[in-house]
């Protein structure tokens, strides 16, 4: 899903020592929360390394652009987001629970993670590569949806003229989109509500 550059770091051949991963790392960990502070727009790689405390030169040995250490750090996020959100299936449970203990969890990685997607979400609108990034995202969570929806149907306990596709698409907009206005534009809510924790 990672963008393709053709710098070291995007082929996986990152730093080979301890001292250059970490120096990496702390280039990545500045990278977010300059962009969190800045936006992506107003961000510049001087802003990056001035956060890290390392050498313009040496962002470059990491990374070729701006634009590269945006996708890692988008990347990383998107891994967060599938950590937090796995709900893992109970004994007993309905498909109905489990669509609940897996949309909690995602406004909950939404809610941890609203900087940077609120970034990501406008960058997306003017990137082309960020806006493939933010579609994968979106794809790999409906493929699953769609599974999950498919096996129900299988074991009798979704009704078979139901798109798995479409319905995992709506049900994945809807929460994505509650998370935006709630976490992002700030519109009013009770995490509390049942409905939603």
């Amino acid at each position: 899903m990672a963008i393709a550059y053709s710098d070291q770091a995007s082929r996986g051949d990152g730093p080979q020592t301890a001292r250059g991963q970490r120096t990496r790392s702390a280039v990545l960990a500045a990278a977010r929360r300059t962009f969190e502070a800045r936006g992506y727009v107003d961000t510049r790689v001087v802003d990056i390394t001035r956060q890290a405390k390392v050498s313009y030169g040496s962002f470059y040995t990491y990374f070729p652009s701006k634009e590269a250490v945006f996708a890692e750090v988008v990347q990383g996020m998107i891994d967060d987001f599938r950590s937090t959100v796995r709900a893992q299936p109970v004994p007993g449970s309905t498909p109905g629970d489990l669509i609940a203990r897996t949309n909690r969890g995602y406004l909950r990685a939404y809610r941890q993670n609203a900087a940077m997607m609120a970034i990501l979400e406008h960058a997306a609108t003017f990137n082309e590569d960020l806006m493939t990034i933010r579609r994968e995202a979106r794809t790999s969570w409906i493929k699953g949806a769609s599974r999950a929806i498919k096996q129900w149907q299988d074991e009798g306990l979704v009704s078979p003229w139901i798109d798995p596709y479409y319905a995992a698409s709506a049900l994945g907009s809807m929460v994505d989109r509650s998370a935006y206005v709630w976490l992002v534009l700030g519109e009013p809510y009770d995490m509390r509500s049942p409905w939603i924790s």
